[in-house]
């Protein structure tokens, strides 16, 4: 996210420029943060933090109306505790904080809350799309929808006019692929009998559980495609980082239907399951609180003083150094996962660290798009236009780990691997960074 900011701020767009699988509204802030204020990884983390309070606080709006102080403080806490973590510069909580301002207001004016799902579809298609059909079945009727609808095109007009096949080849073309990264439920636990790392394990199956008892009391049903779309996003990788919007909506859900409920037996399971929410997302944040992890500064200007591990630290000014010191600025380098046939993701924000851009039109490491031959073939023709000096090879655990999934097998397609291994050698090794230089030619 932070490269394609990056690239935006540079004048580039996305899928016409860049490869890009997204909504262009994270990436078109970020970058314009970027060009206020200059590079800087602290400017998204101090929007990060203000967007996870807001969409906290309008959580508890939207349940302090129609119910007690009390559930609605807890439906505030379980929302603080599931937008706290993990942290990162997603597209999620903007999109969120739009669908919950549109949901406050769609009493009081249905267009503007449909425009506020536009909005959010700029930032997150399928959530500004449940969101519309949410604020409509909450009464802002058929205006919501239209307003979302001519809100979303004019939005969405200049992307489209500027790359219209391009939005269609990367959106469309990686939900057709997307299965090779899909996860299935959690339900083999082998860890430690500990509570919390229970629950944590099984917090998916809580989710979903919660949705299903919800669903039965029938209370709140306009929320129901929000409900339904966290639910596919879960479904569809159900890890850490796929967890946060199914958890909010259903937050909201779980409370206002607990305040509604007639039966003591019901009330007490809906609140039951809302207070597992809450202490999900607690019992993260105390234990960070009580026992927090050794961390180092990130060893680049634009970092501002975002902190990462010692290791990594260390790692990445060993690394940071070698390239400053055998690129000029502004130079192209690669930064490529372990290997091209089998990937699980990749480093693009070594590029932002680095200060140095990116010479193909893939920042973003997909199984299914730079494991084919197609896209091999092309990133091999960009690199042997620019002629990077450097490759720099993150062989990090992440990278080099399998999932039970397609990402974890090889497409057999060796091209660029091969092509990098003719035209790169001398490798040296810094921590998870292997960085290697061309070779000599004629």
């Amino acid at each position: 996210m932070l490269q394609a900011a990056a690239r935006m701020a540079g004048g580039q767009w996305p899928y016409r420029d860049f490869w890009w699988n997204y909504g262009p509204g994270q990436p078109l802030v970020l970058g314009a943060l970027w060009k206020a204020f200059g590079p800087s990884l602290l400017s998204w983390r101090i929007l990060r933090v203000g967007l996870d309070a807001t969409v906290a606080v309008l959580a508890w709006a939207l349940v302090r109306r129609q119910s007690p102080g009390w559930l609605a403080l807890l439906a505030w806490a379980a929302v603080a505790a599931a937008m706290a973590w993990p942290t990162g510069p997603g597209a999620n909580p903007a999109a969120v904080a739009l669908v919950l301002w549109a949901l406050l207001v769609v009493r009081r004016s249905g267009v503007v809350a449909g425009a506020l799902c536009g909005l959010a579809a700029l930032f997150r298609p399928e959530l500004g799309a449940a969101g519309a059909l949410a604020v409509a079945l909450a009464g802002g009727g058929v205006a919501a929808i239209v307003a979302a609808a001519i809100a979303g095109v004019v939005l969405w007009a200049p992307f489209l006019a500027v790359a219209p096949g391009d939005v269609e080849h990367d959106m469309a073309g990686f939900l057709r692929v997307q299965h090779l990264q899909r996860l299935p439920l959690p339900l083999d636990y082998d860890g430690p009998v500990d509570p919390n790392k229970v629950l944590e394990f099984y917090f998916p199956l809580v989710l979903l559980g919660g949705s299903a008892l919800w669903l039965v009391r029938r209370r709140a049903l306009w929320l129901a495609p929000l409900i339904a779309a966290g639910v596919l996003y879960l479904l569809g990788r159900p890890d850490e980082f796929h967890l946060a919007p199914l958890s909010v909506i259903l937050a909201i859900a779980l409370a206002l239907a607990a305040a509604r409920e007639r039966s003591r037996a019901w009330r007490i399971a809906l609140v039951a399951a809302l207070a597992l929410v809450a202490v999900h997302g607690l019992e993260r944040r105390i234990g960070q609180a009580l026992h927090p992890p050794a961390l180092a500064a990130v060893p680049a200007p634009v970092a501002d003083g975002v902190k990462t591990s010692p290791a990594d630290a260390r790692a990445m000014r060993a690394v940071l150094a070698r390239v400053h010191a055998l690129t000029r600025p502004g130079a192209p380098i690669f930064v490529a996962p372990p290997r091209f046939d089998r990937v699980r993701l990749g480093d693009p924000l070594l590029y932002v660290l680095a200060g140095r851009p990116n010479p193909t039109r893939y920042d973003v490491m997909q199984p299914g798009v730079v494991t084919t031959a197609d896209v091999q073939r092309e990133m091999i023709g960009d690199l042997a236009r620019a002629r990077p000096r450097l490759l720099v090879r993150w062989r990090d655990r992440r990278a080099l780990a399998t999932e039970p999934n397609g990402s974890g097998r090889s497409s057999g397609v060796r091209l660029l691997d091969d092509w990098l291994r003719a035209h790169y050698g001398a490798p040296q090794r810094f921590g998870p960074y292997v960085l290697l230089r061309a070779r000599r030619t004629g």
